[in-house]
């Protein structure tokens, strides 16, 4: 039985590194964590886990494609009959395909775009009304340091990321005063089958390899930055510095730097 007091987690891509890792988290801290994913059997893999920690009856999985938006509404309503209410929302499931924009099919850019940007549009316009309406409540977007700087190999994938955190920053001002906060995150990469599958020569796994941050280090700086409420938080800092310091030089000094950038 959910208990009024639990805080109600939802997050979507949960079946990936650290989607896993903020719902182990998450289940540790007494949360009630309702789980998405594309395939049951990586969904019944987060119940062996919960049921590990003693917190089966903590997890709740569900099954869903966030470009479909049919299924997320179907998934808010199923949300709002068993908790009544959604507190945090983790805006995390997310793919890639790392290519020259030519090489990449039109599926593989729609599939980008689809779940990046629209998926996270479908699952935020889902649950805001249950925030809404109990003037409280916390939406987290997972984006990416791509969304700030873009490389080569990448375009489709930095101008989702671009959009969501320009999203992030233009919802934040319209909820200004209603009790429900917006942060946005943007991790450099994180080691997970995420990057096998958005390069699968293993070369950009390589060259990027002392930047690499493990799941449980970034879910446990989001969920800092989240207690705290923190509009932005980027991660690991070295790489944001790098980024923020490589967007504001000149466009000739940019050219130079480009091959230490584009290591994809």
């Amino acid at each position: 039985m959910v208990k009024k007091q639990d805080r109600v987690v939802i997050i979507t891509g949960a079946t990936g590194g650290l989607g896993q890792a903020l719902a182990r988290a998450h289940l540790l801290q007494g949360d009630q964590v309702a789980v998405t994913g594309r395939h049951l059997t990586k969904l019944e893999e987060l119940k062996e886990m919960a049921a590990s920690l003693g917190r089966s009856g903590h997890l709740h999985p569900y099954v869903l494609d966030v470009t479909d938006n049919e299924a997320v509404r179907a998934f808010a309503a199923w949300i709002h009959i068993r908790f009544e209410r959604c507190d945090l929302l983790y805006n995390n499931a997310g793919t890639a395909v790392f290519k020259p924009f030519l090489e990449t099919s039109l599926d593989e850019w729609e599939q980008t775009l689809a779940t990046n940007v629209s998926g996270l549009l479908y699952v935020t316009r889902a649950f805001l009304p249950m925030m809404t309406k109990a003037g409280s409540g916390q939406i987290v977007n997972i984006t990416s340091l791509a969304g700030q700087v873009a490389t080569a190999k990448a375009a489709v994938y930095a101008a989702s990321k671009a959009a969501v955190i320009r999203f992030s920053e233009g919802l934040r001002h319209e909820l200004d005063g209603t009790g429900i906060t917006v942060t946005c995150v943007m991790p450099g990469p994180i080691d997970t089958p995420f990057l096998d599958r958005a390069d699968e020569t293993g070369r950009y796994r390589h060259k990027v390899r002392r930047f690499l941050l493990t799941p449980e280090e970034a879910a446990k700086t989001i969920m800092r930055a989240v207690e705290r409420k923190q509009p932005e938080v980027a991660l690991p800092l070295r790489l944001h510095v790098l980024s923020a310091v490589y967007s504001l030089l000149p466009h000739g000094v940019k050219r130079w730097l480009a091959p230490l950038m584009n290591r994809k």
